[in-house]
């Protein structure tokens, strides 16, 4: 079941975010994403509309977005590879006309699964707040959808 995360989701949101990104940037020093954590869990997630994909009672993986920007999708470590996260993308699609989002250039599974999801790549930044490269990637639904 996928619902809009309410702020007693956010601590073990930002326990989510902080292990899947563990594991997705093994690039960026881990030091930061402890502290990105707090960022997330007390900046990111209020100002944003979020939503949780439970199962059971138990939160899997959230998506976060502003307007048609997803700024976060991660799903809890042990369930990756299980549709949470294909599930949480269909449901910000069935939202919004356009997507976008930003994706290290690194993160290789990642670009992978955006690709499977029909995102593309519209151009190469830097990272505001790390020096790595990023793409920034869009869905845009088609007539025929």
């Amino acid at each position: 079941m996928i619902r809009k995360a309410t702020n007693t989701d956010f601590p073990e949101l930002a326990d989510i975010y902080h292990d899947a990104s563990l594991i997705a940037h093994p690039f960026i020093d881990p030091a930061f994403i402890a502290r990105d954590k707090r960022r997330v869990r007390d900046d990111l997630l209020p100002l944003n509309k979020s939503f949780v994909f439970e199962h059971n009672g138990k939160i899997m993986g959230f998506i976060s977005l502003t307007d048609h920007h997803i700024n976060g999708l991660f799903v809890k470590v042990e369930h990756q590879r299980e549709g949470i996260g294909t599930a949480l993308i269909e449901h910000a699609k069935d939202r919004h006309q356009t997507l976008e989002l930003c994706c290290f250039v690194d993160n290789y599974s990642a670009q992978r699964f955006y690709h499977a999801q029909d995102f593309e790549i519209i151009r190469e930044q830097m990272n505001d707040e790390l020096p790595h490269e990023e793409y920034v990637m869009r869905w845009a639904e088609t007539a025929d959808a």
